[in-house]
């Protein structure tokens, strides 16, 4: 992985903006929107070549993957960048939803996961986290070999986060109750990474990056509810949807959740619509 920054810093030049349709589980599906591009013609024939070429480097580092990873990876699943799915629920003994620790859990597992080694190595060698901390990412774990089939595992998803920013999580809470949670960026990464050289040429400043999110949670007694989110420069957007039944109440309980999010994580946030599932 450690080769792959130099190369993309090297035939990243020029791209267009896009942004790819994803699916998640399909026994869970959640209606991911595409956003239309909104670069020329004429940017796109400029940057169509090199973007070629990046992709054919980023396939051509899937394929030296073993072909028994390649084919146990892609079976039954047509997902794009990260995927963290875990098999156990994340609390076994636990029959209601706690928010707090749900949030560190889920930044452990994201954290610990290994798709972010070479930012969390960046972070050492700046001082700006410890060594024990790079330590405990699977790469470094005593049980993982350098051609393990986990760390095989790790660097093709890797590969597809490099080319996606796309991040998956799919989890059982306790039992019964379940998440899935798709986050993206309204950029692609590489293509974000074009456009702030030039802002940077410029002697501008690179543009602040926005993301995309959508979350399913299944709740036993409750059933499903959706929340489709884009946060940009601290502006939340959010919608909610959820059974009819529960429209009412979900809705007249947004403001005490617009007022925890303004407050505890200091984003703008004007309302959140609530509305019935699609039939």
């Amino acid at each position: 992985m450690s080769s792959i920054t130099p190369l993309l810093d090297t035939l990243v030049h020029q791209v267009a903006k896009q942004r790819s349709t994803v699916d998640l589980l399909p026994r869970h599906t959640l209606p991911v929107a595409p956003v239309q591009a909104t670069a020329s013609t004429t940017e796109f024939s400029q940057a169509g070549q090199q973007v070629a070429r990046l992709m054919q480097l980023i396939q051509s580092f899937q394929q030296q993957l073993p072909a028994q990873f390649n084919s146990t990876a892609h079976s039954g699943s047509q997902f794009l960048g990260g995927h963290i799915r875990l098999d156990a629920p994340l609390f076994p003994g636990a029959t209601q939803l706690d928010v707090l620790t749900l949030m560190g859990r889920l930044q452990t597992i994201v954290k610990d996961s290994g798709l972010f080694y070479e930012a969390l190595l960046a972070r050492w060698v700046a001082n700006k986290v410890p060594f024990l901390t790079v330590r405990q990412q699977p790469h470094n774990l005593g049980l993982f070999r350098a051609n393990s089939p986990q760390i095989q595992a790790i660097l093709g998803q890797q590969l597809e986060l490099l080319s996606s920013g796309i991040i998956h999580i799919d989890t059982e809470l306790w039992p019964q109750a379940h998440l899935q949670w798709l986050i993206q960026p309204d950029v692609n990464p590489l293509v974000q990474r074009w456009r702030d050289e030039q802002r940077r040429k410029q002697g501008d400043e690179p543009e602040p990056p926005a993301w995309s999110s959508e979350l399913k949670l299944t709740l036993p007694h409750v059933g499903e509810i959706r929340a489709q989110m884009r946060l940009s420069q601290k502006h939340l957007t959010m919608q909610l949807q959820c059974a009819e039944v529960l429209v009412d109440s979900l809705q007249s309980a947004t403001a005490r959740l617009i007022a925890r999010l303004r407050l505890g994580a200091g984003v703008e946030i004007d309302s959140i619509p609530v509305s019935r599932l699609p039939q």
